[in-house]
């Protein structure tokens, strides 16, 4: 197994100098004669730029807005950048999308994507058949994720069955299904009651990242959730970064300046106090 010095210098994922834009629509009767890249735009990532070592969580922190979705779906290859790069285990998904996928997982807050009559195990088979694995491989490999998610006894209940905490780990059994070694996670926690998600945070962290040795991207607008799961930090704000460093490290700067009670969400919230006010742009 190589050494924490030699897996910090050769990160899983590199992002850099990130730009993304959104076209903004004029309007009046005029926008619709004007082509898309004379109508404005939306910067939704504004030169953003950090790496991920290699079997850690990474935590990419901010609000509604902040760009952190954007950011998930361009490193997954689900969008193109407008400028900049993204490298995922020495590989671009622009150009490589198909092959460094299959090295990844994508794990988000949203159930749409299953199929809500058929059984836990019959849509795994179905995402695992996407995957091009066989029925034996796919079955021997549901039976194990069922296991270490802890859904092993549900498998074959209808899926509309499920509580919302069954649902993400299914999501997760679903991200795990080809043993990827980067996996994506945008708010897999949300909307999830404190004793569903404290166990779901303590598998990602304690079991895929330490006991596997996966590597996390975690995005998140949950605080507390990064303090209990992450080791670095990301934190967005209006496209931009604010921090960019250890959880360790963020905290005892923030509670230097305000007091050791401080929490990271305390931190987060004076961050953006201070940005907007330099920028004049009020409160987030």
């Amino acid at each position: 197994m190589p050494s924490q010095q030699a897996r910090d210098a050769d990160p899983a994922l590199v992002v850099a100098e990130l730009v993304k834009d959104y076209p903004r629509p004029s309007r009046g009767w005029r926008s619709f004669f004007l082509p898309s890249w004379k109508q404005g735009s939306v910067r939704a990532l504004d030169g953003v730029s950090f790496g991920v070592r290699r079997g850690s969580v990474f935590g990419l922190l901010g609000t509604n807005g902040a760009g952190k979705t954007t950011l998930i779906k361009i490193c997954y290859n689900l969008l193109a950048p407008t400028s900049g790069s993204v490298t995922v285990l020495g590989e671009d998904p622009l150009h490589h999308g198909r092959r460094i996928r299959a090295r990844m997982g994508m794990v988000n807050s949203e159930e749409r994507s299953f199929y809500w009559r058929l059984s836990g195990r019959r849509n795994l088979e179905f995402f695992a058949a996407l995957q091009d694995m066989d029925r034996a491989s796919a079955a021997r490999r549901i039976a194990e994720l069922g296991e270490l998610t802890g859904i092993a006894g549900y498998l074959d209940a209808p899926f509309s069955d499920y509580s919302t905490g069954m649902r993400q780990k299914t999501a997760v059994a679903r991200a795990l299904l080809h043993d990827p070694e980067v996996l994506l996670m945008d708010e897999p926690t949300r909307s999830l009651s404190p004793d569903a998600a404290y166990p779901l945070q303590d598998f990602i962290r304690a079991e895929l990242a330490g006991g596997r040795g996966k590597t996390v991207l975690l995005a998140t607008q949950d605080m507390d959730e990064a303090e209990r799961m992450c080791d670095d930090l990301a934190l967005l704000h209006r496209g931009r970064l604010l921090y960019l460093g250890t959880l360790a490290g963020l905290l005892e700067l923030g509670r230097r300046e305000l007091g050791e009670g401080s929490g990271l969400g305390d931190i987060f919230v004076e961050l953006v106090r201070r940005v907007d006010a330099a920028r004049g742009g009020g409160a987030a």
